[in-house]
C-alpha cells in the first residue's frame, strides 16, 4: 500500500520524504504487528527536540519545541506499506525531525534529525522496523 501526503508550510524548498515499514512493525504483546503515527517536525534549532525524552514529547510536543516548532505534520504508517510525504519546507527551517510513536520505544531509535540549512535536502528514505527507526538515504 502507498499513500501520498503534501505538506505544505508557506516556504520555498520541497522535500521528498519516502517512509516505509516492515511486516514486523511495532509488535504487540503477542507477536501481531500494529500501525505506528509519524511526527514529522520543521524546527528553527534542534536541542529541545534532542533533549526530551519520548513520553514528554508524545504527550506535549507542542510546548517543549516551542519557538524552535516551525511545522508540525502527523500520519499513520501501517506494517508493510509505504508512504511518500512532500513538505514544503520554510526559509527558517534548519531541520527535519522525524518521530515514531511506537508503542515500547528502544532507546534512542524512535527520532532522528536531519539538518536542511547545511546541505541541499531534497529526499529523504526512512525505514521503520519493529521499534526503530532509521533514515536510509538523505540527498
Amino acid at each position: 500500500m502507498i499513500s501520498t501526503f503534501v505538506v505544505a508550510c508557506g516556504g520555498k524548498k520541497n522535500i521528498h520524504i519516502s517512509m516505509e515499514s516492515s511486516k514486523f512493525l511495532n509488535l504487540d504483546d503477542s507477536g501481531a504487528p500494529l500501525p505506528v503515527i509519524v511526527r514529522v517536525y520543521q524546527l528553527k534549532n534542534k536541542e529541545n527536540m534532542e533533549k526530551a525524552d519520548f513520553l514528554s514529547l508524545w504527550k506535549s510536543d507542542k510546548d517543549i519545541l516551542g519557538e524552535d516548532l516551525l511545522d508540525r505534520s502527523e500520519v499513520t504508517l501501517l506494517p508493510e506499506s509505504t508512504i511518500e510525504l512532500n513538505v514544503e519546507s520554510g526559509k527558517d527551517a534548519g531541520y527535519l525531525a522525524v518521530m515514531v510513536l511506537f508503542r515500547k520505544p528502544q532507546g534512542g531509535s524512535w527520532r532522528q534529525i536531519i539538518p536542511l540549512k547545511e546541505s541541499r535536502v531534497h529526499s529523504v528514505k526512512i525505514s521503520v522496523h519493529e521499534r526503530s527507526l532509521k533514515i536510509i538515504n538523505v540527498k
